[in-house]
């Protein structure tokens, strides 16, 4: 399943893709530009703008009801299936490019000190070039059931 999201949707795309979800956002794309890649590629887009979800060429859209991101969760994953298990914690949150494992020799320069002497598996964003592992983020977003996968093998 691929998005696209609207300006008013910052977090909860960040959320998806920690879900394994393909979303395209920018806050600064204009309604027809969001059609349009809607359109082009495949995506559905994700909105609260009652304007854009009428338009009739938005045809793929889901309105989302809600302010709140664990409710916007929700509303996303009741309309569509969850990408598998194995697919979580693989998508940069930054800039929606799936990660790629590195080295903790290509990884030290960028990550505190104490995590490279804890951790032993990392992924790289190929394009911003942050660096993920898993730490004490990924048990919170867990407990709180803004990460449903708990079992993923990934950092």
């Amino acid at each position: 399943m691929k998005f696209i999201a609207d300006a008013m949707l910052g977090k909860l795309e960040k959320r998806l893709r920690l879900l394994g979800f393909d979303v395209l956002y920018d806050a600064a794309l204009p309604d027809n530009e969001i059609i349009m890649l809607s359109r082009e590629s495949g995506r559905t887009i994700l909105t609260r703008d009652t304007g854009l979800a009428s338009r009739p060429l938005a045809e793929h859209h889901l309105l989302i009801l809600s302010d709140h991101v664990n409710e916007q969760i929700a509303q996303v994953l009741s309309a569509f299936p969850a990408p598998p298990a194995e697919e979580a914690l693989t998508r940069c949150s930054m800039c929606n490019e799936t990660l790629l494992p590195i080295e903790l020799k290509d990884a030290a320069d960028r990550i505190p000190q104490f995590i490279a002497q804890s951790k032993r598996t990392y992924l790289s964003c190929p394009v911003c070039e942050r660096v993920y592992w898993r730490g004490t983020h990924v048990r919170r977003l867990e407990a709180s059931g803004n990460l449903l996968h708990k079992k993923s093998r990934r950092p």
